[in-house]
């Protein structure tokens, strides 16, 4: 059973795990519903890109919520989910630092992503599907050869096997904590702190990827709407709350 009171859902293989939890939820899932796969055929991370999702060796899951937020604030979802896996992983490994706006890091190598989909209602959504791949028990000859200086698993950094059962147990009880106090102060307050205290981009140069836009800055904070605070090149600050960052070589 899951922290909401739900059932995990468990497969050998599928080809997404959201898309199979999306198809569920359609019809009627309960809030806390949880897919999890050995492997994904076809995971899926940020702007379509693919999830690299080799069989029994990672964490590759979906969660379901039905929160009553308005739509505006569902974006926060994934800041939300990244600081609860923080939580959930930090006495396991050390330097964990949270990327703008879905990432978990490494020693400045992506650990974790986090994909947060939405099917709107009346005025706000009907149900929010959190997807999370993290590189769990990977060695760096399992990632193809052009993501092996981008990426890192817990194996990689702890040097020890983990139970992925366990992890995910861990990893949920601390996103049902995280969402009650998402619902119940907003995306500041405690959750906003947790991000900025371990800020991946903080003071960094950076260049934000939006649509067609390249817009060069250094990266503060995350303000309380989920927003990038950063200063652009006439020397005003700009929360950006869509894009990609990029940190400039």
């Amino acid at each position: 059973m899951t922290p909401w009171g739900s059932h995990v859902l468990s497969f050998a293989s599928l080809d997404s795990t959201s898309r199979y939890l999306w198809r569920q939820a359609e019809a009627g899932a309960p809030l806390g519903t949880v897919v999890v796969a050995d492997e994904q055929l076809s995971g899926r991370g940020r702007r379509g890109r693919q999830w690299h999702s080799p069989a029994g060796l990672n964490l590759y899951f979906s969660v379901l919520l039905r929160p009553s937020v308005k739509l505006e604030k569902v974006p926060q979802f994934a800041l939300v989910a990244v600081a609860a896996l923080w939580q959930a992983l930090r006495t396991e490994c050390s330097g964990l630092t949270i990327k703008w706006p879905n990432d978990l890091f490494c020693r400045g190598l992506k650990l974790a992503g986090i994909l947060s989909e939405m099917k709107p209602g009346a005025g706000s959504a009907e149900f929010v599907i959190i997807g999370i791949g993290l590189n769990v028990n990977a060695g760096i000859i399992d990632f193809p050869l052009e993501l092996r200086e981008q990426v890192t698993s817990l194996s990689c950094e702890c040097q020890k096997t983990f139970v992925l059962g366990l992890l995910l147990e861990s990893v949920l009880k601390e996103l049902a904590v995280f969402t009650e106090i998402f619902y119940s102060e907003g995306l500041g307050g405690s959750i906003c702190d947790l991000i900025n205290h371990n800020f991946y981009l903080a003071e960094r140069d950076i260049v934000i990827q939006s649509g067609a836009q390249s817009i060069p800055c250094r990266a503060h904070s995350i303000d309380d709407s989920g927003g990038l605070v950063a200063t652009v090149a006439d020397g005003s600050k700009v929360s950006f709350n869509a894009g990609e960052a990029q940190l400039v070589k």
